[in-house]
């Protein structure tokens, strides 16, 4: 528990190296904890962490979950991801008809 934008944006900091040193791990801990309190813009990083490797090993299946959450949350790049994923037949199986 605690203040859900404030833990995205430690986790943001630690993704930048702003004010601490850069660290992907610790960036995708913290923007867990926030996305676990329904923060959509929290869900949508732990999406890209997982999108890109970083703090992870690169896993196209929980991108798909997390940009699924954070889509239903109603955050719009998640829901553009999604769709680009459903596509691509990245991490789910195509379907250009969604």
């Amino acid at each position: 528990v605690g203040d859900s934008i404030a833990q995205y944006n430690l986790g943001t900091s630690y993704k930048k190296g702003s004010g601490v040193d850069k660290d992907f791990k610790q960036a995708l801990e913290w923007y867990r904890k926030s996305a676990d309190q329904g923060y959509s813009l929290a869900s949508y990083a732990v999406a890209l962490c997982y999108e890109k490797g970083e703090g992870v090993e690169k896993d196209w299946q929980q991108a798909v979950e997390c940009y699924r959450k954070a889509a239903i949350q109603g955050h719009s790049g998640a829901q553009y991801n999604l769709g680009v994923c459903y596509q691509n037949g990245r991490g789910i199986e195509r379907d250009v008809k969604l």
